[in-house]
């Protein structure tokens, strides 16, 4: 999510060189800026204030983050908290972050009165804790140790880090042999907001006109599990008459947004519309005719066949931190009549999700070895019907016949027990499930004339490596070709719970789609995102 700093002032009235709120704002949500931050809110600061510093950021839809000021341990909560108090009363977003200043004291005793009055309160807050360019002593030295040690003593949830990449940045530049070295993993791993500026002779907080190191290796290194807002934090009095402020802000949102990495776009695109395509793909349930599917995660299917409405594989990993459908889950799925599972990895066996529907009439078909994880997690074990390899089995409307999986890579025991599934039901296209697949040899492959393949897309585990994976392009679509030749569906695609050296893309997919069609001009080649819709015919 890209997120701007903008002043406290300005928003209450004192536009100066700026546009109005009302003209300015619809720009940066159209450039695609989403969550703004009030900066700074003065330590004690009338509610009233700063509610109606806020009221336009709510009325044009923008997630809120707060820039707060702190001074001294014994009045931090009058200082931050008490201010928020209106503001509190009016937000519709999942938490507000709050990023404080270290102190000159103990910032360990601060950060605690502040967590302790807001798990008290029952306060949607995260306090943030921001690395500076300078001690809170405004000695020069770099504050990244403090804040680390700080945040790490306190071990708070909520309590996290803000990164100010422009004042490392600086810091390095100016102190060290060393400009572009990454903060620690303990850091980053505690990042719960950012901030983003540029530093021209010295002086932080300018436009973010190019993109370079070291920027580019924090936000990588940062990017995958962070889900907070990239926010770009630019004071215009520091660059008066190189740039109009409308200028600096928006060159530097284009040239963040230009530069994120996929995991961040993601990221961004499961906040904003996760919710809404769920809930459109959940209308497949109500169909009383055909065959019809969505795929709510990359590799998690819901289907009904003729009114008979069944899943496999449901689980959410990440997303579950970006959206709220999957805390609603047995609210969607809880009166489905058949859960269907492969394997045990999580982005196919979800606990939170099988806790979630275990004590529904849901019936639960799955391998042997995972019958005793769901009756640990609560699933009743006369609703477990077990699937063999080789057998078939009837349950409601469906003949599930069980195949071998192929869940280890060849020739070694690096993988997990798996199995697949060939699915039929009276008047309905065939469909074959070879699950996730780590060994594409042919022998043994099973010729099934299923009129949908479910190919979930691998191709090595290092998906940035073309030496890597281009030689697994015709292996896997020789594979998938033995289950369908008349209709392949591409998932497996986007997963939110991977690095990105670990992701399959589009551009992946599309070099399987070629190379099926190549193979087997005849066969339909179809590549499915989450929430995508079918109807199977």
């Amino acid at each position: 999510m890209i997120g701007l700093s903008l002043s406290y002032k300005w928003l209450l009235g004192d536009h100066g060189t700026l546009e109005s709120p009302e003209a300015f704002l619809p720009r940066l949500w159209e450039r695609g800026v989403r969550s703004i931050e009030i900066r700074t809110v003065p330590a004690g600061a009338d509610s009233d204030e700063v509610l109606r510093a806020a009221e336009p950021l709510l009325k044009y839809g923008f997630n809120i983050t707060v820039h707060a000021k702190v001074k001294t341990v014994e009045n931090a909560v009058s200082e931050v908290l008490e201010p928020l108090s209106l503001l509190l009363k009016k937000l519709t977003q999942k938490e507000l972050i709050v990023t404080v200043h270290p102190i000159v004291g103990d910032n360990v005793a601060m950060l605690r009165a502040l967590s302790d009055c807001i798990t008290e309160n029952g306060y949607p807050i995260r306090i943030a804790l921001e690395n500076e360019r300078k001690m809170p002593d405004k000695t020069d030295g770099d504050s990244l140790a403090l804040v680390l040690d700080a945040v790490t003593e306190v071990e708070c949830k909520n309590v996290g880090i803000c990164f100010d990449m422009g004042h490392f940045a600086w810091y390095n530049e100016t102190h060290t042999l060393f400009p572009n070295q990454l903060p620690p993993k303990a850091f980053l791993s505690r990042v719960i907001h950012t901030h983003i500026h540029a530093c021209e002779g010295g002086i932080t907080h300018h436009p973010l006109v190019n993109w370079r190191t070291p920027f580019a290796d924090y936000i990588n290194a940062l990017s995958f599990g962070y889900f907070g807002a990239y926010n770009l934090e630019i004071e215009p009095e520091r660059f008066v008459g190189k740039f109009t402020p409308y200028d600096a802000y928006l060159v530097s949102v284009d040239t963040l947004k230009a530069n994120l990495p996929v995991c961040a776009a993601l990221y961004e695109d499961i906040k904003l519309n996760y919710d809404s395509r769920f809930k459109a793909s959940m209308e497949i349930l109500k169909e009383k005719d055909g065959c019809h599917m969505a795929l709510i995660a990359p590799s998690a299917y819901v289907f009904n066949t003729n009114g008979y409405r069944w899943a496999m594989d449901i689980a959410f990993r990440t997303v579950s931190e970006l959206a709220e459908s999957p805390s609603r889950v047995r609210e969607y799925l809880g009166d489905i009549d058949l859960m269907v599972l492969t394997h045990g990895h999580q982005d196919h066996f979800e606990e939170s999700t099988v806790r979630a529907l275990a004590g529904t009439d849901i019936t639960w078909v799955a391998p042997g070895f995972l019958t005793d994880r769901l009756i640990a997690l609560g699933v009743r074990s006369e609703k477990i019907v077990t699937a063999v390899v080789g057998e078939a089995i009837t349950v409601g409307a469906l003949k599930l016949r069980t195949l071998e999986g192929r869940h280890y890579r060849p020739g070694t025991n690096n993988g997990v027990p798996a199995v697949g599934y060939f699915i039929e039901s009276d008047g309905m296209p065939s469909m074959a499930f070879p699950g996730d697949v780590r060994d594409y040899r042919a022998d043994g492959v099973e010729e099934l004339g299923a009129d949908y393949c479910f190919a979930h897309l691998w191709l090595d585990d290092d998906s940035s490596d073309s030496a890597r994976y281009l030689p697994k392009v015709s292996e896997f679509s020789e594979f998938m070709l033995k289950a369908s030749r008349r209709n392949i569906l591409i998932a497996h695609l986007y997963e939110s719970g991977r690095r990105e050296d670990g992701m399959w893309q589009s551009h992946h997919a599309e070099l399987a789609r070629e190379e099926i069609r190549r193979l087997s001009p005849d066969t339909n080649v179809s590549i499915l995102r989450y929430c995508s819709k079918l109807e199977l015919t």
